[in-house]
């Protein structure tokens, strides 16, 4: 009997994520794959920088809240870096909004930690430009929000008040206060604790995150 034939080659991928227990359970179960491994893993940002222009790699799986930067502002760079190479967010906030910015900014596969195992690695194996996989919780009643509003937003669920959110965004602290404003009436509230507990409620913002 002949035995099967072994893939010649293995898909290298980079893992890029700050918590240790699942990148390591992902790193063995990306190990337990015939046409998969894990070449390297990183805990930060500048760790996975280093790292992804050390190392050869055809997909990175990307989480988005790193220590020191966000996982959207890190995906230009490496694209940059390996501009063929295929981007894969997991992440703890599957939301609607981040996954539309994430595609936009050129990942091919956005999908909550919490996926299926086996649609995960489906993700690392095909998933591509022209096929995205966004697997991201139901988008929430619409609340018409402009960009800036909702950096403004973003910014108070950090627990910033309008001077530092001013200073954050480059604008003024009269615009600033201006928008917070327009954000507190179009979410029916009349205090800015009150606009941030609304908007974690309907999944626009999450509490303490850079997004």
């Amino acid at each position: 009997m002949v035995p099967p034939t072994e893939p010649t080659s293995r898909t290298p991928v980079l893992l890029l994520d700050d918590h240790r227990v699942f990148t390591d359970l992902l790193e063995v179960s990306l190990g337990l794959q015939p046409d998969l491994c894990c070449v390297a893993v990183a805990h930060t940002a500048r760790e996975g920088l280093a790292k992804a222009a050390a190392v050869d790699f055809a997909v990175a799986v990307v989480d988005l809240q790193l220590p020191d930067a966000g996982g959207l502002d890190l995906i230009p760079q490496l694209l940059a870096l390996r501009p063929q190479a295929r981007i894969v967010v997991l992440t703890a906030h599957p939301r609607p909004d981040l996954a539309e910015r994430a595609v936009a900014a050129g990942v091919v596969a956005f999908l909550g930690k919490d996926a299926a195992l086996a649609r995960i690695l489906d993700a690392v194996r095909h998933a591509g430009p022209g096929h995205p996989v966004v697997g991201a919780a139901p988008r929430p009643s619409r609340v018409d929000l402009t960009h800036r509003e909702f950096d403004v937003l973003r910014e108070l669920g950090q627990g910033r008040d309008a001077a530092r959110i001013a200073a954050s965004l480059g604008i003024s602290l009269y615009t600033t206060r201006d928008h917070i404003k327009s954000v507190m009436a179009k979410l029916g509230v009349h205090s800015q604790l009150d606009a941030v507990v609304s908007a974690e409620r309907l999944g626009l913002i999450t509490l303490g995150a850079r997004y």
